[in-house]
């Protein structure tokens, strides 16, 4: 047996086989730094392009300015006793349930008495005319309509107002009044205001001086990047608003958020968060509390 000739025979075979091998990297090299190259040249824009994600209008760059806030929840009961002192002593006796923090009325059987509609062509004048009378409602002209929060269609609609700070509105269970409606002319798109839940807060401070805020454009791309935003899918709204992070003994801490609506299916709708201090994702809806000892 020609042991020599076996050798060449193994030696030529592995090299070719080295040569392949080597052949196949490169390439997988040259794939790899033209992925990145791409990653780093393609604006956001094309980037959700490529993935089929859509939104109405062009992405804002604009830095707007928030703060760190803080606030504490209003004492409902008290807030009713100063008007029954001041004005009525028979104001919210009937139709109304305070739970915790909260204020529940049913318009109809409260001092007031007077049945309230939404009208789906004219929100916001249907809502002027509630939040504005003083009999219906507790420091009603410091809400504002958040139509991106509200539900008119479905068997169930409901309309979100909220307290505001400097022209952002807060997003958060302690600053807002949910409507609950009922249809009364579906044909029409009326609806009649048959419950409420409000929260308030009052002695709101700026905690720290003005900062920059991330952009509305930073807030998606920080989402696509982390895999947030599906493929084929569309973002329905971006808005702006403060949210609770902290609660120090009877003192809530706010921060401006990012809130993106991502429909990726007709009924499927994701709400991501962004902190638009840090610009990072929120995951964690537990909202801590810090006893100060």
């Amino acid at each position: 047996m020609d042991f020599k000739r076996i050798e060449w025979i193994f030696f030529i075979a592995f090299l070719g086989l080295n040569m392949f091998l080597f052949g196949i990297y490169q390439e997988g090299l040259k794939e790899e730094n033209n992925v990145s190259f791409s990653d780093q040249t393609d604006s956001i824009e094309k980037r959700l392009g490529k993935d089929g994600i859509t939104y109405k209008n062009a992405l804002s760059s604009e830095k707007m300015e928030g703060y760190y806030l803080s606030g504490e929840q209003t004492n409902f009961d008290d807030a009713i006793q100063n008007e029954r002192t001041t004005r009525d002593r028979n104001f919210f006796k009937n139709g109304v349930e305070l739970i915790d923090n909260s204020l529940i009325v049913y318009p109809q059987m409260s001092y007031s008495q007077t049945s309230y509609f939404i009208d789906e062509k004219s929100v916001n004048r249907s809502l002027e005319a509630f939040l504005n009378n003083k009999d219906s409602v507790l420091f009603g002209n410091q809400y504002h309509y958040l139509p991106d929060f509200s539900n008119l269609d479905g068997e169930f609609p409901e309309v979100i107002v909220s307290q505001s700070y400097k022209n952002i509105p807060f997003k958060d269970d302690t600053a807002q009044i949910s409507l609950k409606l009922e249809k009364s002319d579906e044909s029409a798109g009326i609806h009649k205001i048959y419950k409420y839940t409000q929260t308030h807060i009052q002695g709101i401070e700026e905690l720290r001086d003005k900062m920059d805020l991330s952009s509305e454009r930073d807030a998606i791309e920080t989402l696509y990047i982390n895999n947030k935003i599906p493929s084929n899918s569309k973002i329905s709204f971006m808005k702006l608003a403060y949210t609770r992070i902290y609660k120090i003994r009877e003192k809530n801490v706010y921060v401006p958020v990012w809130f993106i609506g991502i429909k990726s299916g007709e009924n499927n709708l994701q709400i991501e968060q962004v902190n638009a201090m840090s610009n990072t994702i929120i995951t964690n809806n537990t909202v801590p509390k810090v006893e100060n000892h």
